[in-house]
Protein backbone atom coordinates (compact mmCIF):
# COMPACT_ATOMS: atom_id res chain seq x y z
CA UNK A 1 0.00 0.00 0.00
CA UNK A 2 1.62 3.36 -0.91
CA UNK A 3 2.13 6.11 1.69
CA UNK A 4 2.68 9.84 1.97
CA UNK A 5 6.58 9.98 2.24
CA UNK A 6 7.10 12.42 5.34
CA UNK A 7 11.33 12.01 5.16
CA UNK A 8 11.58 12.56 1.78
CA UNK A 9 9.90 14.98 -0.90
CA UNK A 10 6.61 15.07 0.84
CA UNK A 11 8.33 16.38 3.94
CA UNK A 12 10.01 18.75 2.54
CA UNK A 13 7.33 20.50 0.10
CA UNK A 14 4.93 19.79 3.03
CA UNK A 15 4.05 23.57 4.22
CA UNK A 16 3.60 24.67 0.75
CA UNK A 17 1.35 21.33 -0.22
CA UNK A 18 -0.29 21.05 3.30
CA UNK A 19 -2.15 24.65 2.30
CA UNK A 20 -3.75 22.86 -0.80
CA UNK A 21 -4.34 19.40 0.67
CA UNK A 22 -6.33 20.15 4.08
CA UNK A 23 -8.66 23.06 2.88
CA UNK A 24 -9.20 26.11 5.20
CA UNK A 25 -5.97 24.64 6.90
CA UNK A 26 -5.10 27.73 8.59
CA UNK A 27 -8.98 28.57 9.56
CA UNK A 28 -8.83 25.03 11.09
CA UNK A 29 -6.19 25.47 13.43
CA UNK A 30 -6.82 29.01 14.57
CA UNK A 31 -10.38 26.95 15.74
CA UNK A 32 -8.11 24.57 17.00
CA UNK A 33 -6.48 26.67 18.91
CA UNK A 34 -9.18 28.60 20.51
CA UNK A 35 -10.89 25.28 21.31
CA UNK A 36 -7.38 24.47 23.45
CA UNK A 37 -7.39 27.70 24.82
CA UNK A 38 -11.30 27.22 25.81
CA UNK A 39 -11.39 23.78 27.24
CA UNK A 40 -7.64 22.76 28.42
CA UNK A 41 -5.83 25.54 29.13
CA UNK A 42 -5.56 24.46 32.34
CA UNK A 43 -4.00 21.05 31.20
CA UNK A 44 -0.84 19.93 32.95
CA UNK A 45 0.30 16.81 30.65
CA UNK A 46 -0.44 17.05 26.79
CA UNK A 47 0.05 15.02 23.86
CA UNK A 48 0.52 15.82 20.34
CA UNK A 49 0.43 13.03 18.06
CA UNK A 50 1.59 13.62 14.45
CA UNK A 51 2.29 17.34 14.07
CA UNK A 52 3.97 17.52 11.21
CA UNK A 53 6.96 20.37 11.30
CA UNK A 54 5.42 21.63 14.75
CA UNK A 55 4.02 24.80 13.58
CA UNK A 56 0.46 24.76 15.70
CA UNK A 57 3.09 23.86 18.88
CA UNK A 58 4.39 27.37 19.92
CA UNK A 59 0.44 28.08 20.26
CA UNK A 60 -0.26 24.95 22.44
CA UNK A 61 2.81 25.54 24.72
CA UNK A 62 1.34 29.50 24.96
CA UNK A 63 -1.99 28.34 25.59
CA UNK A 64 -1.39 25.58 27.96
CA UNK A 65 1.48 27.36 29.86
CA UNK A 66 1.86 25.24 32.73
CA UNK A 67 1.38 21.81 30.98
CA UNK A 68 4.45 19.29 29.97
CA UNK A 69 4.06 18.50 26.60
CA UNK A 70 4.71 15.41 24.65
CA UNK A 71 5.64 15.19 21.18
CA UNK A 72 4.66 11.86 18.94
CA UNK A 73 6.38 12.33 15.46
CA UNK A 74 7.58 9.03 13.52
CA UNK A 75 9.31 11.46 10.92
CA UNK A 76 12.62 11.76 11.41
CA UNK A 77 12.37 14.94 8.90
CA UNK A 78 9.15 16.30 10.35
CA UNK A 79 10.70 15.52 14.46
CA UNK A 80 13.59 17.77 13.53
CA UNK A 81 11.50 20.60 11.93
CA UNK A 82 9.49 20.91 15.21
CA UNK A 83 13.12 20.99 17.47
CA UNK A 84 13.49 24.28 15.33
CA UNK A 85 9.84 25.00 15.42
CA UNK A 86 10.08 25.34 19.09
CA UNK A 87 13.78 26.32 20.18
CA UNK A 88 13.22 29.56 21.05
CA UNK A 89 9.99 29.58 22.75
CA UNK A 90 10.41 30.24 26.54
CA UNK A 91 8.15 26.94 26.80
CA UNK A 92 10.55 24.80 24.92
CA UNK A 93 12.14 23.55 27.98
CA UNK A 94 8.26 21.58 28.73
CA UNK A 95 8.58 20.11 25.33
CA UNK A 96 9.72 16.55 25.10
CA UNK A 97 10.14 15.27 21.53
CA UNK A 98 9.58 11.40 20.61
CA UNK A 99 10.66 9.53 17.86
CA UNK A 100 7.40 7.20 17.67
CA UNK A 101 4.06 6.03 16.48
CA UNK A 102 1.35 6.62 19.02
CA UNK A 103 1.38 2.58 18.83
CA UNK A 104 4.45 2.34 19.69
CA UNK A 105 5.03 5.06 22.32
CA UNK A 106 2.49 3.12 24.41
CA UNK A 107 3.53 0.18 24.48
CA UNK A 108 7.33 1.68 25.55
CA UNK A 109 7.71 5.40 27.08
CA UNK A 110 4.41 6.37 27.58
CA UNK A 111 3.10 2.44 28.67
CA UNK A 112 -0.27 3.54 31.15
CA UNK A 113 0.30 7.04 30.48
CA UNK A 114 -2.43 9.24 31.12
CA UNK A 115 -3.06 13.24 29.48
CA UNK A 116 -5.31 16.09 29.99
CA UNK A 117 -5.06 17.09 26.49
CA UNK A 118 -4.84 15.19 23.70
CA UNK A 119 -4.34 16.59 19.91
CA UNK A 120 -4.53 14.44 16.90
CA UNK A 121 -4.49 16.53 14.09
CA UNK A 122 -5.09 15.03 10.26
CA UNK A 123 -2.83 11.75 11.34
CA UNK A 124 -6.04 9.61 11.47
CA UNK A 125 -6.71 9.34 7.63
CA UNK A 126 -3.05 7.72 6.72
CA UNK A 127 -4.69 4.53 7.95
CA UNK A 128 -6.91 2.17 6.47
CA UNK A 129 -10.61 2.33 7.79
CA UNK A 130 -9.57 -1.49 9.32
CA UNK A 131 -6.53 0.43 11.32
CA UNK A 132 -8.94 3.47 12.09
CA UNK A 133 -10.54 1.73 14.93
CA UNK A 134 -7.32 1.04 17.08
CA UNK A 135 -6.22 3.93 16.91
CA UNK A 136 -8.84 5.96 18.06
CA UNK A 137 -9.16 2.98 20.70
CA UNK A 138 -5.50 4.27 21.75
CA UNK A 139 -6.26 8.31 21.88
CA UNK A 140 -8.87 7.51 24.39
CA UNK A 141 -7.01 5.54 26.46
CA UNK A 142 -4.21 7.84 26.64
CA UNK A 143 -6.89 10.60 27.46
CA UNK A 144 -7.24 11.50 31.10
CA UNK A 145 -11.01 10.82 32.84
CA UNK A 146 -12.88 14.69 32.05
CA UNK A 147 -9.84 15.22 29.13
CA UNK A 148 -9.84 16.85 26.11
CA UNK A 149 -9.13 15.18 22.53
CA UNK A 150 -8.59 17.60 20.02
CA UNK A 151 -9.01 15.38 16.53
CA UNK A 152 -9.12 16.18 12.77
CA UNK A 153 -9.55 14.04 9.45
CA UNK A 154 -10.22 13.87 6.02
CA UNK A 155 -14.04 12.85 6.15
CA UNK A 156 -15.80 12.13 3.08
CA UNK A 157 -19.65 13.29 3.02
CA UNK A 158 -22.21 10.84 4.21
CA UNK A 159 -23.80 10.20 0.58
CA UNK A 160 -22.92 9.69 -2.80
CA UNK A 161 -24.20 12.82 -4.57
CA UNK A 162 -22.82 15.00 -1.94
CA UNK A 163 -19.57 13.62 -2.23
CA UNK A 164 -19.56 14.43 -5.67
CA UNK A 165 -20.67 17.85 -5.20
CA UNK A 166 -17.64 18.64 -2.65
CA UNK A 167 -15.24 17.10 -4.63
CA UNK A 168 -16.06 18.80 -7.90
CA UNK A 169 -15.60 21.88 -5.89
CA UNK A 170 -12.42 20.53 -4.01
CA UNK A 171 -10.60 19.89 -7.57
CA UNK A 172 -11.96 23.56 -8.58
CA UNK A 173 -10.64 25.21 -5.63
CA UNK A 174 -6.95 23.56 -6.38
CA UNK A 175 -7.24 24.35 -10.05
CA UNK A 176 -7.82 27.54 -8.88
CA UNK A 177 -4.94 27.60 -6.68
CA UNK A 178 -2.54 27.16 -10.37
CA UNK A 179 -1.95 23.73 -8.49
CA UNK A 180 -0.60 21.29 -11.72
CA UNK A 181 -3.16 18.94 -13.64
CA UNK A 182 -0.96 15.91 -13.22
CA UNK A 183 -0.96 17.21 -9.32
CA UNK A 184 -4.94 17.18 -9.16
CA UNK A 185 -4.76 13.72 -10.75
CA UNK A 186 -2.40 12.29 -8.18
CA UNK A 187 -4.37 13.30 -5.56
CA UNK A 188 -7.82 12.31 -6.39
CA UNK A 189 -5.68 8.66 -7.01
CA UNK A 190 -4.70 9.12 -3.57
CA UNK A 191 -8.21 9.08 -2.22
CA UNK A 192 -9.16 6.02 -0.16
CA UNK A 193 -5.93 4.24 -1.13
CA UNK A 194 -3.28 6.76 0.81
CA UNK A 195 -5.15 9.00 2.36
CA UNK A 196 -8.51 6.84 3.84
CA UNK A 197 -11.90 8.78 5.04
CA UNK A 198 -12.66 8.47 8.90
CA UNK A 199 -16.46 7.88 8.74
CA UNK A 200 -18.10 10.22 11.35
CA UNK A 201 -20.25 7.07 12.44
CA UNK A 202 -16.65 5.51 13.06
CA UNK A 203 -15.55 8.24 15.78
CA UNK A 204 -19.10 8.24 17.31
CA UNK A 205 -18.98 4.41 18.00
CA UNK A 206 -15.05 4.44 19.27
CA UNK A 207 -16.34 7.11 21.41
CA UNK A 208 -19.32 5.00 22.67
CA UNK A 209 -17.24 2.34 23.03
CA UNK A 210 -14.82 4.35 25.21
CA UNK A 211 -17.78 5.60 27.62
CA UNK A 212 -17.48 9.12 25.88
CA UNK A 213 -20.24 11.58 24.73
CA UNK A 214 -21.10 12.42 21.58
CA UNK A 215 -18.03 14.32 19.99
CA UNK A 216 -18.72 18.34 18.98
CA UNK A 217 -17.66 19.22 15.17
CA UNK A 218 -16.03 22.51 15.24
CA UNK A 219 -14.95 22.84 11.84
CA UNK A 220 -15.64 21.47 8.31
CA UNK A 221 -13.76 22.89 5.23
CA UNK A 222 -15.46 20.98 2.35
CA UNK A 223 -13.76 17.23 3.08
CA UNK A 224 -11.46 17.76 5.93
CA UNK A 225 -13.54 18.04 9.83
CA UNK A 226 -12.39 18.99 13.15
CA UNK A 227 -14.14 17.58 16.45
CA UNK A 228 -14.09 18.15 20.32
CA UNK A 229 -14.37 15.35 22.38
CA UNK A 230 -14.99 14.96 26.27
CA UNK A 231 -13.66 11.89 27.78
CA UNK A 232 -15.63 10.13 29.62
CA UNK A 233 -14.86 8.50 33.76
CA UNK A 234 -13.30 5.40 31.49
CA UNK A 235 -13.06 3.67 34.93
CA UNK A 236 -16.58 3.43 35.01
CA UNK A 237 -17.58 2.71 31.29
CA UNK A 238 -15.24 -0.58 31.94
CA UNK A 239 -17.59 -1.99 34.50
CA UNK A 240 -20.45 -1.60 32.36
Amino acid sequence: MPSLDFDGEYGRTYRKSIQHTIPGHDVLHEIARAAIQATASDAQRVLVVGPGPGDALPALLNACADAAVTVLEPSELMLEQCRKTVANHPGSRRCRLLLSTLDEALKSELKGARFDLVVCHNVVHLLPSEEQAAMLHELTQCTADGGVLLLSSYSEADDEESQREVFKVAWQRLADRDVPADKIEAMKASRNSVVFSLDPSRLVAALKQAGWPTPVQLYQGLFIRLWLCRAGDQAASAKT
